[in-house]
């Protein structure tokens, strides 16, 4: 009985310290995920797939003198954009309005450079960059790179291109026009944006990662 007893109770103590967490993660999440470095001059700066504030915040960088090369990462282009476009809809490649943001924006045609074809994740993004520098197709003194993505992705994104690239030094800054809410459980758009990023992170971290390369 008495060893019964003391299951149970280890049981309840689990049970309370997993909800205690749960809490902490509820409530902390975008203070969790939100990981940035302090900004300085860089060799390159990168801008990751994904919200178009991205582009626009890498173009101010770019103008401001932070870094004299734009390196956009090409996603994966889906079946359903490849159909669209056959039926003659000019539907564009994110990749080609990432190009029209920039150069909107300032940054000359010949300071945007583009890596990866088929890029379905931040991994993906990663490797393909460190395939660039491995076949000699940027300059190798790019050593310092500023990565531009979403202020709740900055945390993933930072472990993901420093364990990818040791070698390089990461400058990891999230764009100002996405907000960080408190309440974020409140926001249509932000409550699953932390769910999926929240996950992603946790998949990461036992060794799994969504590449382009396991999806056909």
């Amino acid at each position: 009985m008495k060893l019964i007893r003391n299951l149970f109770t280890l049981l309840g103590a689990i049970t309370f310290l997993g909800i205690v967490i749960s809490a902490i993660l509820f409530f902390y999440a975008p203070e969790i995920l939100h990981r940035v470095d302090k900004l300085k001059k860089a060799d390159a700066i990168v801008v990751l797939g994904g919200q178009y504030f991205r582009p626009i915040y890498a173009a101010e960088l770019y103008n401001k003198g932070y870094g004299p090369l734009v390196l956009v990462s090409k996603p994966v282009v889906y079946e359903e954009i490849k159909a669209t476009r056959s039926l003659g809809v000019n539907l564009k490649f994110q990749w080609e309005i990432y190009r029209e943001i920039l150069i909107k924006k300032g940054v000359p045609e010949k300071s945007i450079k583009y890596f990866g074809d088929k890029n379905m994740s931040t991994v993906d993004e990663a490797e393909q960059l460190k395939k660039e520098f491995t076949e000699n197709k940027l300059p190798t003194g790019i050593k310092k790179i500023i990565i531009v993505t979403s202020p709740l992705h900055t945390g993933r994104a930072g472990r993901i291109f420093r364990d990818a690239l040791p070698d390089k030094d990461f400058i990891v800054v999230g764009d100002p026009y996405e907000p960080i809410l408190k309440k974020w459980w409140t926001n249509f758009r932000t409550a699953p944006y932390i769910v999926l990023e929240s996950t992603k992170n946790i998949f990461y971290y036992l060794g799994g990662a969504f590449k382009s390369s396991s999806q056909n």
